[in-house]
């Protein structure tokens, strides 16, 4: 009988010492699934910046949660962890619930998406084009502060004779983007009217009213060396080469009067120029015959050297192609095209004409007639 009691009381205490070990197991388990949680958190939650470019509340709020940064110690989680090693199994219930708790607020955290801005940007740019062709008026920054600036941009100019007071131009708007290629057709009547916007473009007089500008600096900021030195590129039929130099030496007269400090020698740069331009191909001419002996085709084909000898940002072009037979003409608009992608940028091209068949060798056309 005794013997029966005594193995009874050791089972009893067998049972009991079970309950135990699996209760200090649950324990453990417990604040292992707490410690886990939290590091989950921290990761998630460590940002450095995040990226709000919502209107939503609740979104707002969520990402404003999300930018608390956990100290790199992980003060925080050991906390945590101490406090859920220390707690008695009596809690175990509730240390299963904080970590459930911490797990749902770690997931939650990891689905916050950061925007694509460039997603946000091109939706902004839409909304601005809209309010555009509703005939709204936005200013010259807000108008671009979610794309490219525009290579050349005239916004209400207006010029007026000096003498009449006669507007030759009036509240002009015109933009030309970086990678664009576009033919601005004049009336072949009106040479004032063809003078004034060159020379509008080209920096060489100011207009009564409004502003030129090249991406985000008005032309008045500018002075003729940093405009025409280093960002513009222009072609006209007189004066876009010396005669008396030689092929080399007109694209080595501009790169020395540009300013610029150029990464390579110019000369080998130049020599480069005319074989991207090919020059003299399929004629006698070579880098040492003067620009005065060209032939047309060559002729253009220097212009176009020379235009680019600066690494410009956009390219005016005034009736390159009004000496050349339809043959050449294509050759040569088709050079133009070439160089408004380069290994380095994105250049506007800009072809100002009065023939429709030199227009319509290109995708954006401006008619002003």
């Amino acid at each position: 009988m005794a013997n029966k009691e005594f193995n009874d009381s050791v089972e009893d205490s067998t049972v009991d010492s079970t309950d135990l070990t699996e209760n200090a197991t649950t324990d453990a388990a417990d604040a292992t699934n707490a410690t886990d949680a939290v590091d989950t958190a921290a990761e998630h939650a460590n940002f450095e910046y995040v990226v709000d470019f919502t209107d939503d509340a609740d979104s707002d709020n969520a990402i404003e949660e999300a930018t608390v940064t956990v100290d790199s110690d992980g003060e925080e989680s050991e906390t945590v962890v101490d406090e859920a090693s220390a707690a008695d199994a009596e809690h175990s219930t509730a240390g299963s619930g904080e970590s459930e708790t911490a797990d749902d607020e770690a997931e939650a955290h990891s689905s916050i998406p950061v925007p694509d801005v460039v997603h946000v940007a091109n939706s902004l740019d839409a909304s601005l084009r809209k309010d555009e062709h509703r005939d709204k008026a936005p200013d010259v920054a807000s108008a671009s502060i979610f794309r490219a600036y525009p290579m050349l941009s005239l916004h209400d100019v207006t010029l007026a004779d000096r003498k009449t007071k006669e507007h030759i131009w009036h509240d002009l708007t015109l933009s030309f983007e970086a990678g664009e290629c576009y033919a601005v057709v004049l009336d072949s009547t009106d040479q004032r009217r063809h003078a004034a916007l060159l020379a509008l473009m080209g920096g060489f007089i100011a207009p009564t009213s409004g502003q030129v500008m090249t991406k985000t600096t008005p032309y008045t900021d500018l002075d003729a060396e940093q405009l025409r030195g280093h960002r513009l590129g222009m072609i006209t039929p007189q004066f876009s080469l010396r005669a008396d130099l030689n092929a080399l030496g007109n694209l080595l007269y501009v790169m020395n009067a540009s300013g610029q400090t150029f990464l390579r020698p110019t000369k080998d740069i130049a020599k480069d120029l005319l074989d991207a331009v090919h020059f003299g191909e399929n004629t006698e001419a070579d880098e040492k015959t003067l620009a005065g002996k060209l032939d047309p085709v060559d002729e253009a084909r220097l212009k176009i050297a020379r235009a680019i000898a600066i690494d410009p940002d956009y390219v005016i072009v005034d009736d390159l192609t009004v000496n050349l037979n339809d043959e050449d003409s294509e050759q040569i608009l088709g050079l133009l095209q070439d160089q408004v992608s380069t290994q380095n940028k994105q250049r506007s091209i800009i072809v100002v004409t009065t023939n429709d068949d030199v227009a319509a060798h290109f995708n954006n056309v401006i008619d002003l007639r």
